[in-house]
């Protein structure tokens, strides 16, 4: 009784799910499966066949692309709320494998999966579902784009500074007239997500620190000057 709480409270959670109605949030408990992960763990491989799709319901996942040379690159934080395995559900022939990899950032990390087919038969009977995954991907889209501008137009405290929106948009806290970010990330995971070296991150951190626009704690940022994120 308990795990099937926990189900139908993760359900009634998921904003994708909003517009379903009570029966078939209650049949939806008999699809998903709950599991727990720990930090470094693999939820997929680049090339593996794509036949869920994944709810983060606490804990964090990174997907990443390993280049040749081994080096990673993070092209998207999932945190909790939120979910992956959108292209498999709107265009299943060109997207029926992951050419990415979902690696887990923390310990006791706890992922809903539920079946492609499944949420496909769900996207059918309710178009809102579909509408709201694909605006979704857009919106994912859209930041990646902005992201690769960054790397490729922007100079090092540029892109920190576009990390620090991000950030603050997805994950940001007010406190007062100041934002925290509790990101979690080393600095070579954020090195990761902004293409320039490890050193150069923690140059740059402790110089807006000295400068007084930030303050910096153990895996967290306070932005002390908002400016920054305008």
């Amino acid at each position: 009784m308990i795990k099937e709480n926990v189900k139908q409270w993760f359900i009634d959670s998921v904003k994708l799910f909003d517009d379903l109605n009570v029966n078939d949030k209650t049949a939806l408990q008999n699809v998903f499966t709950e599991k727990i992960y720990n930090k470094n763990d693999f939820l997929f491989l680049q090339g593996d066949e794509m036949k869920e799709f994944i709810f983060v319901n606490a804990g964090r996942v990174k997907i990443i692309k390993n280049g040749e040379n081994g080096k990673e690159s993070i092209k998207r934080i999932l945190n909790e709320g939120d979910y992956y395995g959108e292209k498999a559900v709107l265009d299943p022939e060109h997207f029926s494998t992951h050419n990415n990899t979902g690696k887990v950032l923390d310990k006791d990390t706890v992922v809903f999966s539920i079946p492609v087919e499944e949420l496909k038969h769900l996207c059918e009977a309710y178009p809102i579902i579909y509408k709201k995954i694909v605006k979704k991907m857009m919106a994912n889209y859209h930041r990646l784009d902005k992201r690769i501008e960054s790397v490729m137009l922007k100079n090092s405290k540029d892109r920190i500074i576009d990390f620090l929106k991000e950030m603050a948009e997805d994950i940001g806290k007010p406190v007062g007239y100041e934002m925290l970010i509790k990101h979690n990330l080393t600095h070579q995971e954020i090195a990761n997500i902004t293409g320039i070296s490890r050193q150069k991150v923690t140059t740059i951190l402790n110089e807006f620190k000295q400068q007084g626009l930030i303050h910096l704690e153990r895996n967290a940022i306070l932005v002390h000057d908002l400016d920054l994120l305008r």
